[in-house]
């Protein structure tokens, strides 16, 4: 039994933390809102959802970008 409290790599909770999420909606109260997609690891969002499957789309080091 392990005593750690850091979560394994390959569980659940980790996956959660990095993917594409969306499509979410801006307040109407935002001018000209519309929805967008937000990759999870490096917190970089987009209107058009195939823009995030692009590794140029993400963060140097994001872990999302190697699954593109």
């Amino acid at each position: 039994m392990s005593t750690s409290n850091s979560t394994p790599e390959n569980s659940i909770a980790s996956e959660r933390t990095h993917r594409i999420t969306g499509p979410h909606h801006e307040p109407p109260t935002v001018a000209n809102a519309t929805t967008y997609w937000r990759c999870e690891a490096c917190q970089r969002e987009f209107i058009r959802e195939q823009d995030l499957h692009r590794e140029t789309f993400h963060a140097e080091h994001c872990e999302v970008a190697d699954r593109c």
